[in-house]
């Protein structure tokens, strides 16, 4: 099984305010029971069923579910990792640690805590995703030898990525090929850098990705803000509308894709 894309901070509470923004907008007399933590989120989504929620919001809400799915696996690494290495220094045995996980030998309890340190060791939940910070930390970051070598994939897969969206920003789509809005309009798209229904930001982050592009100043978390943009796009009216073989389908594949296997390598 590969290792999915890692998603910091940034990403997980952008997936949680997409969904929220989703249900105010349709006045869903459930939306109390949203609640805010991942794992409440993703269970709402799962639960919510289909009275009075339109299909496209159902399937942006389980679209940005799975972004809040793949915090929890990262999550859930970290507690792991912790509670093994807590559990060591408690005086428990390897073979005390490894039971409750189907583990039977000490070996194999320590070979996992190996494989969690490497997967874990350049792990950054919290990441900082200004153009500052990313600058001050390209340098240091273990996890930027990977993308430079690996810069002429990366920056094809981007410019795919940039491409597409500017496309649908600057185009004006005909109402008939989008879904109706729960206020009886239907969605365009924008031509002023900003998506319609989408969070505060998302073109922001948008022109943050293309000033990385451009200045090829590529770092990790250019690769975060690339899976913000996308995560943004994927659950919009006007994507979800489209052709599934719609080159901008094509081009958020390719950004998962890529998020994987850095997040695999590194």
């Amino acid at each position: 099984m590969a290792t999915p894309p890692r998603i910091t901070a940034a990403e997980r509470d952008a997936a949680i305010a997409r969904i929220a923004r989703r249900h105010a907008r349709i006045d869903d007399v459930r939306s109390s029971e949203l609640g805010t933590e991942p794992r409440d989120v993703i269970a709402y989504a799962l639960n919510r069923g289909p009275a009075g929620v339109p299909r496209w919001v159902a399937a942006a809400d389980h679209a940005d579910a799975l972004v809040l799915m793949t915090w929890c696996w990262w999550e859930d690494r970290r507690r792991e990792r912790r509670l093994l290495r807590q559990g060591r220094q408690l005086g428990l045995s390897l073979a005390e640690l490894g039971a409750p996980l189907g583990i039977t030998t000490r070996q194999g309890v320590q070979d996992r805590l190996d494989r969690l340190d490497a997967l874990l060791e350049y792990d950054r939940p919290d990441e900082q995703l200004t153009r500052t910070a990313r600058r001050e930390a390209r340098n240091r970051d273990a996890r930027q030898g990977w993308i430079d070598h690996h810069r002429d994939t990366v920056r094809a897969v981007l410019a795919g990525l940039l491409a597409q969206a500017h496309r649908l920003l600057d185009t004006d789509l005909p109402d008939t090929d989008l879904p109706a809005a729960p206020d009886g309009h239907h969605s365009r798209a924008a031509t002023d850098g900003q998506l319609p229904g989408a969070g505060p930001g998302a073109g922001d982050w948008l022109d943050e990705l293309a000033a990385d592009y451009a200045s090829d100043a590529l770092s990790p978390a250019t690769l975060a803000v690339a899976g913000l943009v996308a995560a943004e796009l994927r659950t919009h009216p006007a994507v979800l509308a489209l052709d599934p073989r719609h080159r901008l389908h094509t081009a958020l594949r390719e950004v998962e894709a890529l998020r994987a296997r850095y997040a695999g390598a590194v």
